[in-house]
């Protein structure tokens, strides 16, 4: 698997409430941990297929922050030889405020993630390692950037594409619908669904919006829209399939940041389907993990293969996955 996509350190601070405009308030913890949205759909699937089963291509500076980021993504096991250096800009960095309920606000400092240019895209390295790779999973690069690994991966035979375009989506249909035409798989979470569809209210949630997309791109592309705690949906050839959420009190854990989850959704989704797993049992693990993975501080916090087997092995686990109706559309 190649994964594309930013490389960041995370400042996290917890609080009781997040604060509103003008408003001070008390911190209870802070914690420095690494991040950024490619990393961690990398370090996910890693942890599911195993070491360098997964390689990740990404921009950093010339500075402390790339040599931590380098080391710590190499004990994960993950390739770094398509890990580019700035030599103006910074590495990345992220400040992430997250609540006793779990829920977070992130300012995102792109820097150096930002300087990636698509002529990198053309080069003998990465045209090697797109070959050599069966999935290819992009999350949050610069839209030239995403378009160009597109269209390279498109050109290449048996190639599943997986694209993510988080803060890609504020620029609307319109510009990302032709580059979506390329993809087997998008992922977006409520709220990028609705600005797909340019929707400015809740009259179309995001189910209405997965449906709405899936029709819109049809030829059997699979639409993934996270729900939070309402678990997540899945459509393709006018069919849809709710994925119910891990009631995680039923196993005596309790949320403690969502941050990194729709990171882990996807990296594991990634990693299952490329491990043989159906589209339905592949899309449930992941959201199992990303379950899983809330109830750690670190965004980092995914889960292993072991841990995410350990719990589908669980009888109410298998009850939930048996419970999940295909509708048509």
């Amino acid at each position: 698997m190649l994964v594309c996509g930013a490389i960041n350190w995370d400042t996290i601070v917890f609080v009781d409430e997040l604060p509103k405009a003008g408003q001070e308030i008390h911190a209870r913890e802070i914690i420095s941990v690494p991040g950024g949205k490619g990393a961690n759909t990398a370090v996910a699937a890693a942890r599911i297929l195993g070491a360098y089963q997964v390689q990740i291509l990404g921009m950093l500076g010339l500075d402390d922050l790339a040599e931590r980021h380098n080391a710590i993504l190499k004990r994960e096991g993950i390739d770094t030889s398509c890990l580019l250096r700035h030599k103006e800009a910074g590495s990345g960095q992220a400040y992430v405020i997250v609540d006793k309920k779990g829920e977070n606000m992130i300012l995102t400092y792109k820097a150096a993630n930002q300087m990636i240019a698509p002529d990198v895209i053309n080069n003998r390295m990465m045209q090697d390692a797109i070959k050599q790779v069966s999935t290819i999973v992009i999350i949050d690069p610069p839209l030239d950037v995403a378009s160009a690994l597109l269209e390279q991966g498109r050109q290449n035979d048996n190639k599943t594409l997986i694209w993510s375009p988080s803060l890609l989506t504020s620029h609307g249909l319109s510009a990302l619908y032709e580059h979506m035409k390329l993809i087997d798989w998008i992922t977006l979470n409520e709220q990028e669904a609705r600005a797909l569809t340019g929707s400015s209210t809740t009259a179309i949630d995001g189910m209405r919006a997965c449906v709405m997309l899936s029709k819109k791109l049809g030829g059997g592309k699979r639409v993934v829209v996270t729900l939070g705690r309402k678990g997540c949906i899945l459509c393709w050839n006018e069919k849809k399939a709710l994925i119910p959420s891990l009631d995680l009190a039923q196993f005596g854990l309790k949320p403690v940041s969502s941050v990194g989850a729709g990171d882990t959704l996807l990296g594991a989704l990634s990693a299952f389907k490329i491990k043989g797993f159906d589209d339905i049992e592949s899309l449930f693990m992941a959201n199992v993990a990303a379950a899983l993975k809330t109830t750690k501080q670190e965004t980092r916090g995914s889960p292993n293969y072991d841990e995410i087997k350990n719990m589908m092995d669980d009888k109410r686990v298998r009850t939930l996955f048996s419970q999940i109706v295909i509708e048509v559309q």
